[in-house]
């Protein structure tokens, strides 16, 4: 059988694992690791980037393809995939849904067959709680945690921040024009966006010395997400 070719079984299971909207897939590699390959678009996208950049392009790429493959039963290479550098990467149609996100030692990839927004930081990232908040959060948000200690409030300003930052991938939006919009209670299981109305549903985590969020469509059906680590 030639690389990448599927067999009538594999196709049955590969078909109905994609449209099985209770399937969540969620990996996660740690950085630095072995670089795997890449298109040679991507190779071409990785000459014009600064060295850090491409690096982590062709990290990312490279872990999103062979998981795809995984998932498929196609070649890493053969995974119809466009994937320019600052842009969500995007699957050809019916192959379901990505989204990726990178702290300064990990890599987080997720896929459904549904829309998905995923964000991951260290949990000992080093920031100014109450000064980003007010930078970035709604006069509410800023409330809740101004008389908390430093500690507690760089908890749930961290919490809050991988949340809202995957409900924007969700969304397929911009930071900028967005983090005020998203609102999440602290624990709750929706976000909500105040001007578009969007609803999503949220995991928020914790993972060892990392802290992540899921933002899915409203109405998926997904089982509790277990990380893949790889």
């Amino acid at each position: 059988m030639k690389s990448g070719a599927e067999s009538p079984i594999q196709r049955v299971m590969i078909t109905t694992q994609i449209n099985n909207k209770s399937v969540l897939g969620l990996w996660l590699f740690l950085m630095p690791s072995k670089l795997l390959p890449i298109s040679s678009e991507e190779k071409k996208w990785v000459n014009n980037l600064t060295p850090r950049r491409a690096l982590n392009y062709h990290f990312s790429r490279g872990c999103l393809r062979q998981v795809m493959s995984n998932m498929t039963g196609l070649g890493p290479l053969d995974i119809p995939l466009k994937a320019d550098p600052g842009k969500p990467p995007l699957l050809a149609d019916g192959l379901g849904h990505i989204s990726m996100s990178h702290c300064s030692d990990a890599l987080l990839i997720g896929w459904s067959s549904t829309k998905i927004g995923v964000d991951i930081e260290r949990k000992d990232r080093q920031f100014q709680a109450h000064k980003l908040s007010k930078r970035f959060f709604t006069q509410d948000e800023n409330s809740e945690i101004e008389y908390l200690t430093p500690s507690q409030a760089k908890e749930i300003v961290l919490k809050r921040w991988v949340v809202k930052e995957a409900a924007i991938k969700w969304q397929s939006g911009k930071i900028a024009t967005n983090i005020n919009q998203w609102i999440w209670e602290n624990k709750s299981l929706f976000a909500y966006h105040k001007r578009l109305g969007h609803k999503v549903k949220i995991y928020e985590r914790i993972h060892d010395q990392w802290t992540y969020a899921i933002a899915l469509d409203e109405e998926s059906v997904t089982r509790e997400p277990i990380i893949c680590l790889n």
